[in-house]
């Protein structure tokens, strides 16, 4: 009988400890899996377009973030965005300039606006697939 209301404690202790409160800090349990945004970048073939170097700026505040990640470049995919960046912009809403170069010279240049709640980051606009003319 004991283990019985002991576990009918440990129920409802859990149930309420879920979700958000008022103050926007999360409480719930969050998944233990790494979101990341990443945009693929093809030519007008459909081939990968391989960049020298990305650069990603918030808007807001006309910052340069810095990803630690660099998504997989041979097959033309580029992180934008990832859970490395959650307790920066926890809560938020945030616009960001994407931008690819070539030797140098821009080849493409994106706005997104991302979201991140209090357990993973999410694409709210942009394109995540480019077609280059």
């Amino acid at each position: 009988m004991l283990q019985r209301f002991i576990l009918f404690i440990g129920i409802i202790l859990f149930t309420f400890s879920c979700g958000e409160d008022d103050s926007g800090e999360c409480n719930g349990i969050c998944t233990e899996e790494f979101k990341s945004i990443n945009v693929e970048i093809t030519d007008s073939e459909e081939n990968p377009v391989v960049l020298d170097s990305t650069s990603l700026t918030d808007i807001t505040n006309n910052r340069e973030v810095d990803l630690n990640s660099t998504g997989d470049i041979e097959n033309g995919f580029y992180t934008i965005f990832n859970d490395n960046l959650l307790p920066e912009y926890k809560n938020e809403e945030i616009d960001l300039l994407f931008k690819g170069f070539q030797e140098e010279n821009l080849i493409v240049e994106q706005e997104y606006r991302i979201g991140a709640d209090c357990c993973h980051v999410y694409p709210i606009s942009g394109p995540l697939v480019i077609q280059l003319e």
